[in-house]
């Protein structure tokens, strides 16, 4: 399993809206893309997110995926 580091203390609409400015999945180039957020109670955090897809018959869906959170 993968060390995701402080992620799961790091509330989901905090996640929500870093994701909200990363540029579009569809679009993003293939890496990993980092952003600095104030968490709340966690504080200063830098979540890494991978841009996924997902498959369901013909179609094809982009999203963002939070890999890891770090305190800054």
């Amino acid at each position: 399993m993968d060390d995701n580091g402080i992620l799961e203390q790091v509330p989901g609409s905090y996640v929500a809206r870093a994701a909200l400015t990363l540029p579009p999945a569809v679009t993003a180039e293939d890496r990993d893309y980092t952003v600095e957020i104030d968490a709340g109670h966690a504080g200063l955090v830098r979540i890494t997110f991978r841009r996924q897809k997902a498959r369901r018959a013909k179609h094809m869906h982009w999203f963002w995926l939070a890999q890891r959170a770090d305190a800054v």
